[in-house]
């Protein structure tokens, strides 16, 4: 018998504090995504009801569609855009996304400053991996940091837009561990870009998945989005 959606939050959330504090962190420095993508009204009511309060999602008409037959419990939760943005749907993550984990490219994120009539926690996506099929911006090579930190000082000019972090997503495994030196780069990268800027804002690090986010907590993640290990296996035909 498969596990409830209840069970397996519990059991998430639990091995992330264990994870933390084997890492010599505090848990509560580490904020557990469920991402619901795919995933039906009913099954994120549950995940909700267990105790969940930030929902990841990848397709904002998709998102919108649930906030609305879901009406009260919705505005019980913080929800994140962790999918690649069209520019033809950023009025869906204006109305109802509290944070944007994809800032994949500086065109994308004036375009959100410019609708935007508040302020929005963003995160930048970095490509560190060097993979064609990943968005993001492309720092696989050290020596394209400096120019990093010249694009991430023009786009905190952008008077809407707070960027808080970075996100990255290594390549796809079933071994938690090779993504370990993805993570590691992602974390000396903000250090980098700390330094070099000293924006101190840039501060957290969105990065693990079901697969590898322990491996993530280790490495410094303070955001993890975890989606299947939580609320099992996803209805592709949810996608709009």
């Amino acid at each position: 018998m498969a596990n409830s959606i209840a069970d397996n939050y519990l059991k998430v959330s639990n091995q992330i504090v264990q994870t933390a504090r084997k890492a010599g962190r505090s848990a509560e420095d580490v904020k557990l995504v469920v991402v619901t993508k795919g995933q039906s009204v009913q099954k994120i009511a549950e995940v909700i009801q267990a105790g969940a309060t930030d929902l990841g999602e990848n397709y904002p008409e998709e998102t919108t569609q649930k906030i609305s037959e879901m009406d009260q419990v919705a505005s019980a939760v913080s929800w994140h855009m962790i999918g690649h943005l069209q520019s033809r749907k950023i009025k869906f993550v204006v109305d109802h996304f509290s944070m944007m984990h994809s800032i994949d490219r500086p065109s994308i994120a004036v375009e959100l400053n410019a609708k935007l009539d508040r302020s929005l926690d963003v995160f930048l996506e970095v490509n560190l991996s060097g993979e064609e099929s990943k968005g993001g911006f492309q720092v696989s090579n050290p020596q394209t940091w400096a120019m990093f930190c010249e694009t991430v000082l023009g786009l905190q000019k952008l008077d809407r837009l707070r960027i808080v972090g970075l996100m990255t997503m290594p390549p796809y495994t079933e071994d938690p561990e090779a993504s370990r030196s993805v993570f590691r780069l992602c974390r000396e990268l903000r250090d980098f870009v700390q330094k070099e800027t000293r924006l101190i804002s840039i501060a957290q690090l969105s990065m693990g998945t079901s697969l590898d986010y322990n491996v993530a907590v280790e490495e410094g993640a303070t955001y993890v989005r975890v989606g299947e290990a939580i609320m099992g296996a996803r209805d592709y035909s949810k996608k709009v």
